[in-house]
């Protein structure tokens, strides 16, 4: 086998003639620059608008104010410069992890490293212009006129100086837990709280068992009527029954003091005062006041009252009374019972304790039987 025939079987076949092959390597380059321009376009984009992650950095809240005072001065310099020094992101520094007495917070910036390289470009954040030959969506509302960067420089310091007011307290500045205390256990002092947490006592224990006992015959009674029809139709017939009965009792008992009332008192006994009429007991009273004999008189007048008293019912007719047990026969919120305690009093001086009387006794007695009218 010569050398030629050892090359041909040993040797591949070609799948591309030579000619044939810058050709294919230019049209290759020549596909992947639009994807490279593509990516490359892709990647710009994503840079205007999106800024790489900042570090964070721990700081006490001391170290936070003091950084938020200086971000205020580089917000007041770039807006009042407007140059890419003035307004460098790069014054921003990280992000904050801010160490409060309730735990970590984390405060970010992008906000404001954006405002600053859109004030350091001098546009706006709607001054992007869009695509060539791009179009709006169908639909779609008008955009709102661009917002100066002015105006947003503004707000980014008025934001800083909010998050400086807002910013956690210290322990030291904290509200006191003392008099938070003291206000509570005030309240919880109170008497509607007093009860809460405590166990019954004795009294209350008795009382809750005497309750679950009744409850429990009821609940055993209701389930029994439940079972058996005619227990609620002697209920029901009890309780329109029961009333009815009481009524018709209470009328009867009515109507028999009402008879009682009307029926003819009994004549009074021989010796009782009202045996003789009042008025025969006055025209005697008044004869001994024409002879000046004004004891007497003012006895007669006495038992004129109690014979007028006697003889419209206020008391059974009894001759063995003293006249303190006659002012004892009338309640004391009687009408009659003051009249009657000044009658009764000036006769006692008069007849039982030997005094002297006047025409002016026999005069006030005679006043104080006339207002003795029984009603």
């Amino acid at each position: 086998m010569n050398r030629r025939m050892r090359a041909s079987i040993f040797q591949p076949p070609a799948l591309f003639p030579p000619p044939a092959l810058p050709v294919l390597v230019a049209l290759c380059l020549l596909a992947a620059q639009p994807a490279r321009a593509q990516a490359a376009g892709d990647t710009q984009t994503t840079g205007d608008t999106q800024t790489a992650a900042a570090p964070m950095q721990r700081c006490s809240l001391e170290e936070y104010r003091q950084h938020l005072a200086a971000l205020r001065t580089i917000v007041a310099a770039c807006s009042a410069q407007r140059t890419a020094a003035a307004c460098s992101k790069a014054q921003v520094g990280s992000d904050n992890e801010v160490v409060t007495p309730g735990g970590l917070r984390q405060v970010h910036y992008d906000w404001l490293r954006v405002t600053l390289s859109e004030a350091a470009e001098g546009k706006t954040a709607a001054d992007a212009k869009p695509a060539a030959g791009a179009k709006p969506a169908t639909g779609q509302a008008q955009q709102s006129p661009p917002e100066p960067i002015e105006t947003r420089l503004s707000a980014a310091s008025e934001r800083l100086a909010q998050d400086a007011q807002a910013s956690p307290a210290s322990p030291a500045s904290a509200m006191p837990i003392d008099p938070v205390r003291r206000n509570l256990n005030a309240v919880l002092a109170e008497h509607q709280f007093q009860r809460i947490g405590r166990p019954p006592n004795l009294l209350q224990r008795a009382e809750q068992a005497l309750l679950q006992w009744i409850i429990e015959r009821l609940s055993r009674v209701a389930a029994y009527g439940g079972r058996n029809p005619w227990i609620a139709r002697l209920l029901e017939g009890g309780a329109i029954a029961v009333p009815c009965v009481l009524l018709l009792w209470w009328a009867m008992v009515r109507m028999r003091r009402q008879a009682a009332l009307e029926s003819a008192p009994a004549p009074p006994a021989p010796t009782a005062p009202s045996a003789r009429e009042w008025q025969r007991w006055m025209q005697e009273a008044e004869a001994f006041a024409q002879q000046q004999r004004w004891r007497e008189a003012v006895h007669h007048v006495y038992w004129a009252a109690i014979s007028r008293l006697e003889a419209h019912g206020l008391w059974p007719a009894d001759r063995a009374r003293t006249p303190r047990e006659y002012l004892a026969l009338l309640r004391a919120d009687h009408s009659l019972q003051p009249d009657l305690r000044g009658l009764t009093r000036s006769f006692e001086r008069i007849w039982y304790g030997h005094r002297p009387a006047e025409e002016q006794q026999y005069c006030e007695a005679r006043a104080w039987m006339e207002r003795l009218v029984p009603r």
